[in-house]
């Protein structure tokens, strides 16, 4: 996993948005990050600058300064809410999903697009925090990777 710049944020590869909403979580994410098929993961967009999207779990939230997100939106936080559905909270959007398929997620064409994203975006995957993978469609991080043609491309 190649740090793209002195002091900047570690890439574990490219994850291309497949026609059917299936994007990748690159193998050393799903190690690092303890993951595993049949996994509930929480979703949350990306900032403005960066865009896209971070995958999480719900116990991690509990442990994080993020915790009060999951009192705010217990429909979320109790996977009453459809998979893949997104909800609104404080400017972001969040939803739910099961890792699948030896490290897909599956969004729906709806779900994409209310994360700004379509089939054939070029995501950037890297490790966004403690909290969260961070799968980022723009901005600097994503421009830097971009120019690295030795990233692995993971194809949805």
């Amino acid at each position: 996993m190649p740090q793209l710049v002195k002091g900047g944020k570690y890439v574990y590869g490219m994850s291309r948005v497949g026609s059917t909403g299936s994007i990748v979580i690159p193998p050393e994410a799903m190690r690092e990050y303890g993951y595993k098929d049949g996994d509930y993961v929480i979703l949350m967009s990306g900032s403005r600058k960066s865009g896209g999207f971070g995958v999480t779990q719900k116990g991690i939230l509990e442990k994080s300064e993020l915790n009060t997100l999951l009192e705010q939106m217990p429909a979320l936080a109790d996977y009453k809410i459809p998979e893949a559905e997104t909800i609104k909270q404080g400017g972001r959007r969040f939803c739910w999903t099961v890792i699948r398929d030896g490290g897909c997620i599956r969004l729906p064409m709806q779900t994409l697009a209310d994360y700004g994203l379509k089939p054939g975006d070029l995501l950037a995957v890297g490790r966004g925090s403690y909290i969260s993978i961070a799968f980022i469609a723009g901005d600097t991080i994503h421009e830097e990777a971009m120019k690295h043609p030795e990233l692995e491309v993971f194809e949805g």
